[in-house]
């Protein structure tokens, strides 16, 4: 099994953004597989924070006066892209930004060994890891383009439906994919607030990752 003290190269120094302009590289959009990290930017003329809800009653209430259903939206996602039926229009993502550290940590090392044989052949381990286009990837038939949400929600016992987005690729703008040899940045990198917009009620940040909290109690 692979630990998180193995991995991290990140304690907390670099946020997502900041791990994104050293070590992301800009891909075009026919290029956002399943199974590896990106960071999107959606944007999105004049955005107001009005059209994020305060409550799961007030979107019930009045649906069209909201761009979300959900207490956040976010300007520049990042995470984990996972397999579904339309993933070639549309990408469906894993917003770590959303989850509280512990649970970020948890769940970015859940998906590490879940897909650990198919990193050992990638080179993800070793001392001189090569950087592998998602393309080369995809025709090494690896597994990891088959991981969905509800993968890691049974290796952690997390609920992530509260942090999992789609959006369509011809929307998104500027996508970045993280090296794989990079992923030790992830798990306890400094939180990231940019393009995060929270509904009013819950102030910041911190009020988000008390709602995912919550969310986890509910049925």
């Amino acid at each position: 099994m692979i630990l998180l003290e193995n991995i991290s190269t990140n304690n907390g120094d670099r946020n997502f953004s900041q791990v994104l302009q050293e070590n992301g590289s800009l891909i075009p959009g026919n290029q956002i597989f399943p199974g590896s990290y990106y960071s999107f930017e959606l944007p999105i003329p004049n955005f107001n924070s009005a059209w994020v809800p305060n409550s799961d009653e007030d979107y019930a209430k009045n649906p069209e006066a909201y761009i979300t259903s959900k207490q956040y939206y976010d300007l520049a996602p990042f995470g984990p892209v996972f397999i579904h039926e339309n993933w070639k229009n549309v990408a469906l993502q894993l917003n770590l930004k959303v989850l509280p550290p512990a649970i970020r940590a948890k769940v970015v090392l859940a998906h590490i060994n879940l897909i650990k044989e198919d990193l050992e052949k990638i080179d993800f381990f070793s001392k001189e890891p090569k950087k592998i286009s998602p393309v080369d990837m995809v025709k090494m038939g690896l597994r990891m383009f088959m991981v969905k949400p509800s993968n890691l929600e049974a290796l952690t016992g997390v609920k992530l439906g509260y942090a999992i987005n789609a959006y369509k690729i011809e929307k998104i703008n500027k996508p970045k994919i993280l090296e794989w040899y990079k992923i030790g940045e992830i798990p306890t990198a400094r939180i990231d607030t940019r393009g995060l917009v929270v509904a009013s009620d819950l102030v910041n940040v911190a009020g988000l990752f008390e709602q995912f909290e919550r969310k986890q109690l509910m049925i």
